[in-house]
This record gives structure tokens, C-alpha cells and sequence, in this order.
């Protein structure tokens, strides 16, 4: 691999051998340098593809504005992400978005700014791996910065995280959780219960909704109608089937949005998991 163009000391452009543009990251790796240069094996750290020339840009305005010591920190917390995490983790939507919202967090937090983290409370509950997670990458913030960065900005971290690994981008995550705590909520308020969060079939549940928000954003239902497995679990699980139409109905109202019978068939089927655990 060859420098392509030089942004600054520890960052360069290159190409891959296929020739896609690809940004290398290394301590030094510019210093020095010039175009055409080859570049040393030993002193890459990191190689981000680009899929098109905005994520290019969006790339080269995060280098220029924030800290060095932020985006390298930013690059060792993405790779302590996807290697704690259980699920597969989309880089490409978790560093950008990450290394940005942890200089803003910064910046604010050295400027006396606070947010209220508690309109994000319920995360903690709906997403137990990936919080635990988020509180080690606070932690870190803490002891690599000495800031006193309190222990709710782990709720916005882990929405990153959910982000990454259902493929979205960051103003898409805020979505997901919302309709997730719509359709938690709507459980527990038509069947009058509290639902244990520590359960293998509400971790379970949690999972099928999130991927349920993701077709719900990304619009791509089966776009199937009713068949004879949807009639017998209508059927057979008349109050989780209830409940999940009446899941369905408030999303439809708020989202405007049409959803097919296959998504109530598989909702109705979880809520039932989550009945028969509490009998």
C-alpha cells in the first residue's frame, strides 16, 4: 500500500488491493511522509474502508476537529466493543458516531454541561449486555480523561452499541428504542403484569424486537398475509395475540405504518413465552 494523501501524522489515505480507498490509521504513519510513499506494516493500527465519498467526508471533518488522543481512544473502545460483545458489530456504525458523541461528552463535561441521563432509564433494563459494556467504556472515559463523567451517559453508549449491531445509523437508534419501550410498555399495561427482566424470554423477547424496529424503520416487512400457522396462533394464544395486535395498533398510529399479520403471528408467539414463564 502506497499514501494517497496525508491528513495529519497519525492518518492517511490509501487503496486496497482492489483499489477502493481505504483511510490507514498509525502512530506516525503520515510523519514525514509524502504521496506514493509505500507505507510500513508495522506501523499500521487500524484500516477503515469507505462505501462512498460523504462517510469519506464525515471521516476527514472528524479528524480535523477532534483531539488525536480522542479518536485514537475512540478506535481502541470500538475494538472493546466488538470484542466484548456476543453479537456481530458493525464498526462502520459505531466509530464515527462513537468517537463524536465521546468528544461532545467531553467537551461538555469540561465545560460544567449536564444532561439529564434519566429519560433514557429503561435502557438499562431492555439491553443488559450491552449496558454492562457501556458502563466499562464510561469507566474508561473516566480514568483516560479524569473526568467525572457520570454513570447515565453509559445510556447513550449503549444505544450506540444497539446501533451497530442492528446495522443503523445513530438517528435511526433513537427509533428503535422507542418502539421497543412502546411495545415493553403495551405488554405490561393490557396484561397488567411486570415482566421479569432478568428472564431468558424477555432477553429473547427484547432480541425479536429489536430486529422487529429495524424492519419497522427500514420498512421491509414479509409483507405476507394471513396463513394457516397465523389462524392457529390467533387461536391458540387469544391474549398474547390481543396484545400484540394492540402493540401493533399504537405503532401503526404513531409510525403510520402498515404491518402484516406475519410480524403479529411471530409478536404473539413471544408474548406468549413471556405468559407461560410467569405461570
Amino acid at each position: 500500500m502506497k499514501i494517497t494523501q496525508i491528513v495529519n501524522n497519525n492518518l492517511v489515505f490509501s487503496e486496497d488491493s482492489q483499489g477502493n480507498e481505504i483511510i490507514v490509521v498509525g502512530k506516525g504513519i503520515g510523519f514525514h511522509g509524502k504521496k506514493g510513499d509505500p507505507l510500513n506494516p508495522e506501523t499500521i493500527q487500524k484500516i477503515f474502508t469507505m462505501k462512498d465519498e460523504a462517510e469519506k467526508d464525515r471521516f476527514i471533518t472528524m479528524i480535523r476537529e477532534i483531539p488525536a488522543e480522542v479518536i485514537t481512544f475512540g478506535i481502541q473502545v470500538t475494538d472493546y466493543i466488538a470484542g466484548c460483545s456476543s453479537k456481530s458489530i458493525h464498526k462502520k456504525h459505531l466509530l464515527l458516531p462513537l468517537v463524536d458523541h465521546i468528544h461532545t461528552t467531553l467537551e461538555r463535561y469540561r465545560q460544567g454541561i449536564r444532561f439529564d441521563n434519566n429519560v433514557l432509564w429503561n435502557v438499562r433494563f431492555l439491553y443488559r449486555e450491552e449496558f454492562k459494556i457501556a458502563q466499562d467504556v464510561t469507566d474508561m472515559m473516566i480514568s483516560t480523561f479524569g473526568l467525572p463523567i457520570d454513570e447515565g451517559e453509559a445510556n447513550y453508549i449503549t444505544l450506540h452499541i444497539i446501533n451497530a449491531e442492528l446495522d443503523l445509523e445513530a438517528q435511526d437508534g433513537y427509533r428503535a428504542n422507542a418502539i421497543i419501550e412502546i411495545a415493553v410498555n403495551t405488554v405490561e399495561e393490557h396484561l397488567d403484569l411486570t415482566l421479569d427482566r432478568e428472564s431468558v424470554d424477555f432477553a429473547r423477547f427484547i432480541t425479536h424486537l429489536q430486529f422487529f424496529a429495524k424492519r419497522m424503520i427500514q420498512n421491509t416487512f414479509w409483507d405476507e398475509g394471513e396463513d394457516e400457522i397465523s389462524r392457529l396462533v390467533r387461536r391458540q394464544y387469544k391474549t398474547a395475540y390481543e396484545c400484540a395486535r394492540q402493540i401493533i395498533a399504537r405503532l401503526e398510529r404513531q409510525y403510520a405504518i402498515q404491518v402484516d399479520e406475519k410480524e403479529c403471528t411471530y409478536l404473539t408467539i413471544h408474548i406468549a413465552r413471556l405468559l407461560n414463564a410467569g405461570e
